[in-house]
């Protein structure tokens, strides 16, 4: 479901896969977050809200170990049209992060954003980004982008390890998540 995940989220997948590597798929209690040393993400059902100039939207995903890591993959794969991508701690235990991707017909992308928290229950993201050459003129410019995920606790039944509930209601998967051509 490509045209459902807007650019500004992918961007924070991007942030989130800063080095590289994908998460470990081993069965874990909690799965490392790329370029963040021991931060962990718990498995369970994580809700993620975003705001930016256009509203704000909610969307759940239900982890476990694997899915986690199809996240970070993700990241992985946008992280091959990023020319910067660096990711460091900071004394106060937050994330800061930089990156500059060529998204193809997305336009490109350049970010600068903090992640706070303790990706065991709780973490915010704060994205500031600049693109230019997007498809339509209202993506081009800047653009600041809040994000607060929070886990909720143990995934409902109908939703198993990948599952995602979208903006608006509709169902998707991690594994659906491409990145723009």
């Amino acid at each position: 479901m490509r045209s459902a995940i807007p650019i500004l989220g992918l961007t924070l997948f991007v942030a989130l896969g800063a080095c590289h590597k994908p998460a470990p798929a081993a069965k874990t209690a909690a799965v490392a977050i790329p370029g963040a040393g021991e931060a962990q993400l718990a498995p369970g059902l994580w809700v993620q809200h975003v705001s930016d100039r256009r509203g704000v939207t909610a969307t759940s995903y239900c982890l476990d170990p694997s899915s986690a890591g199809q996240l970070s993959y993700l990241g992985g794969q946008l992280n091959g049209r990023c020319t910067r991508h660096e990711m460091a701690q900071a004394a106060d235990g937050s994330w800061h992060f930089s990156t500059s991707c060529d998204m193809g017909s997305w336009g490109k992308v350049a970010t600068e954003g903090v992640i706070s928290g303790d990706f065991k229950s709780h973490y915010t993201v704060d994205v500031r980004s600049q693109t230019v050459g997007a498809p339509t003129a209202k993506l081009n410019g800047p653009n600041r982008v809040l994000a607060d995920m929070r886990r909720t606790g143990d995934c409902p039944s109908d939703m198993k390890p990948g599952d995602m509930i979208l903006p608006g209601g509709g169902r998707s998967t991690i594994g659906d998540l491409q990145a723009p051509a």
